[in-house]
């Protein structure tokens, strides 16, 4: 499994307003089974309703295949993490929007350069970014 996870499998649970931060997330596994993502992951939000009021801030994320996967209708707040996992960053794999700025992506020139951590997937906003770690 991921290193962190929000599950609302079904359409009457709601997990609203939580804060992910603070956390140093490394070498994790694949979420495989009723919220298949990406991975290995990090952070895993998934939600069969919207989950709303998501906070993901303060972590550092590093040997993963993708650091926050996002997959539901309602906005994801992603800010001031250190994105370290040199292949995806952010993966949006929802219909909802994630909110991606002031990031460190490994690299001052922003996601996906010189081969680090990149952006996967639409409605992921990733400017500005950081230059310089958090």
């Amino acid at each position: 499994m991921p290193g962190v996870v929000k599950h609302a499998l079904t359409t009457d649970v709601f997990l609203n307003d939580n804060v992910i931060s603070g956390n140093f997330i490394a070498g994790n596994g694949t979420d495989t089974e009723d919220a298949a993502t990406p991975g290995p992951a990090g952070i895993n939000v998934f939600g069969a309703s919207p989950i709303t009021g998501t906070i993901i801030s303060g972590n550092v994320i590093k040997d993963e295949a993708v650091d926050i996967v996002a997959n539901t209708s309602a906005l994801v707040d992603a800010h001031f993490n250190d994105l370290l996992g040199k292949q995806t960053g952010v993966a949006n794999i929802g219909c909802g929007i994630v909110n991606a700025t002031e990031n460190w992506w490994g690299c001052s020139a922003g996601p996906g350069a010189n081969g680090r951590a990149s952006v996967s997937g639409s409605g992921v906003l990733s400017v500005p970014w950081l230059t310089s770690p958090h």
